[in-house]
């Protein structure tokens, strides 16, 4: 029944095209129609990252809920193993690890409802304000018919109708130096490019270089790439330690080449465009040689982008991740026989994990205004949580005061709200989290019990992603926090070192934070019609006619 309803509806739509006489009416329809399926395909893409999200979440919760099973098990099989005595310690402990880990959960959910009451006081100040605005602005709207009448008429501007374009700038050669001083050398991404469309700068680039492949003219090409990248190198030479700068043109420096690779002609990227967009594709020159350049200039700008964030990380991290209590209390104890550090100096310019978490915040918010690729995006985030993970471990393997049982409760507390950003942003897969597990290892060794060849074993089944020259080193380390706590012995240590003699790795005590991981950029296709790009006045680029 259905199927013959849809059967008919061709003569209906037929009925009703007839009754459009203009022309300009039957466009208006089909652009009506272009508009509707536009917003159908928002909608459901929409829907679509949501329903992502929550299986993403749910993923998490399983996870969770698995490894703490495992951990029950694991606890109830050395239970058994246990003398009377060892057993009822062994509960107790566990009991005073549960109970520390609800007050965790019950603190989390408070933080989380007062940052949900702090957003909504802002919006309601918002909407107050909103309301005050249009309550005035109908005040003084109000006008007697008498002024109506009286008052002129101002001409009306009837816009012209756009032409056919075919996304294309042109320019004369005489103008390329203008063209890339106003679009890449003068260009202040905090400025005039907070209002661009992400990554103009390369669309614009790009349809110059098109019009130059359509004119066959391969000087203006060969000029206009070289000068390109020579602008560049210059810009972050000279800013290079502007993280707002080295990233927008990283995104567009990526949108280029992705350009470049789009409208090529292969036929592995064709496959991703539009009839209309394939139509845009360069016709006279191949510029393979140029792409494997500007991806090596990529790659650089990359590696200035991790520089730059790891400086302005850098300062925060030891203060934030492990000296400041983000639990208060639970390191209200001091080990026995050490003395607090700080001395007179007040915490009121120390670092906490919010300013960490905070600037992770500013990184990913910059990067998304700059319209920075997902994939890319997830490689940055791996990378500054390495750099996290990397300086605060090597910290903790040199300070002895770090080395206690309560210490390990509050790192594992940061790795937790660290691993909650990562769920907020959507980026729980992107690798970031596997690079905080040798810390996450270290938190728990302060934490487990390190008395029997039990617990020997343990240690050395958990400890996979620490070397055997930091797990010693730990437990050579670790201080009791009260005098009912003993010592780790040395004979346990021993024990350890026997256990793990084998293993096939280096010796290498620090973690290096120089090291970066490998960056891949892959192709990722714009759906954006560069014949609907306009160039803003605020460039000042006047020189330019779109073609």
């Amino acid at each position: 029944m259905h199927h013959k309803e849809t059967m008919t509806e061709p003569s209906v739509y037929a009925e009703d095209v007839s009754k459009l006489k203009d022309s300009d009416e039957i466009k208006q329809a089909y652009v009506g129609l272009k508009d509707t399926n536009r917003l159908l395909e928002h909608q459901l893409q929409t829907q679509r990252r949501g329903y992502d999200n929550e299986v993403e979440s749910l993923r998490g919760e399983l996870q969770n809920v698995k490894e703490e099973n495992n951990r029950q098990q694991q606890l109830l099989a050395q239970n058994l193993q246990l003398p009377p005595e060892a057993r009822i310690e062994a509960s107790l402990q566990h009991e005073i690890t549960r109970l520390t880990n609800e007050n965790l959960d019950l603190m989390e959910q408070l933080e989380k409802q007062d940052r949900t009451i702090r957003k909504l006081k802002k919006q309601l100040k918002v909407y107050s304000k909103r309301i005050g605005e249009m309550g005035a602005g109908q005040t003084e709207g109000q006008t007697s018919p008498g002024q109506v009448v009286d008052e002129p008429i101002h001409p009306v501007n009837i816009p012209r109708r756009e032409k056919d374009f075919q996304g294309m700038l042109e320019y004369n050669k005489e103008d390329e130096l203008k063209l890339v001083k106003n679009l890449i050398l003068e260009l202040k991404p905090r400025g005039v490019a907070v209002n661009l469309i992400p990554g103009l700068p390369a669309y614009i680039l790009f349809m110059c270089l098109r019009h130059a492949d359509y004119v066959n003219d391969d000087q203006k090409v060969r000029t206009l790439l070289t000068s390109t990248i020579n602008s560049i190198k210059k810009i972050l030479k000279k800013r290079g330690d502007d993280f707002e700068t080295v990233s927008f043109w990283l995104s567009n420096t990526c949108r280029f080449l992705h350009c470049l690779k789009q409208y090529s002609g292969d036929e592995a990227f064709m496959k991703h465009n539009t009839t209309r967009q394939n139509e845009h594709c360069l016709s006279n020159f191949d510029l393979a040689e140029y792409r494997q350049v500007i991806s090596d200039l990529a790659i650089q700008i990359y590696q200035q982008l991790i520089k730059c964030m790891e400086n302005i990380l850098q300062p925060s991290i030891v203060s934030g991740m492990l000296e400041h209590e983000t639990i208060q209390g639970v390191s209200g104890v001091k080990p026995t026989g050490l003395r607090k550090r700080t001395s007179s100096i007040a915490d009121e310019g120390t670092y906490t994990l919010d300013s960490i978490l905070r600037q992770l915040s500013a990184f990913h918010s910059t990067m998304c205004q700059h319209g920075t690729d997902p994939e890319l995006m997830k490689q940055v985030v791996k990378q500054q949580f390495y750099i996290i993970g990397a300086v605060t471990l090597n910290n903790l393997l040199l300070r002895k005061d770090m080395c206690s049982w309560s210490k390990g409760m509050q790192i594992r507390y940061n790795v937790s709200q660290l691993e909650e950003w990562l769920r907020d942003k959507g980026l729980m897969v992107c690798g970031a989290k596997e690079t905080l597990e040798p810390l996450i290892q270290a938190a728990q060794l302060l934490q487990v019990k390190k008395k029997t060849d039990e617990d020997a074993e343990a240690i050395c089944s958990m400890c996979l992603a620490l070397t055997t020259a930091q797990i010693v080193k730990v437990l050579n380390l670790y201080t009791p926090v009260n005098e009912f706590e003993e010592r780790v012995s040395v004979s346990f240590i021993r024990t350890i070192q026997t256990r793990l003699r084998d293993r096939c790795e280096s010796p290498q005590l620090l973690m290096d934070t120089k090291m970066i991981y490998p960056v891949t950029f892959p192709f990722s296709p714009s759906s954006l019609a560069l014949e609907t790009i306009q160039v803003p006045g605020s460039l000042n680029l006047a020189f330019l006619t779109r073609v």
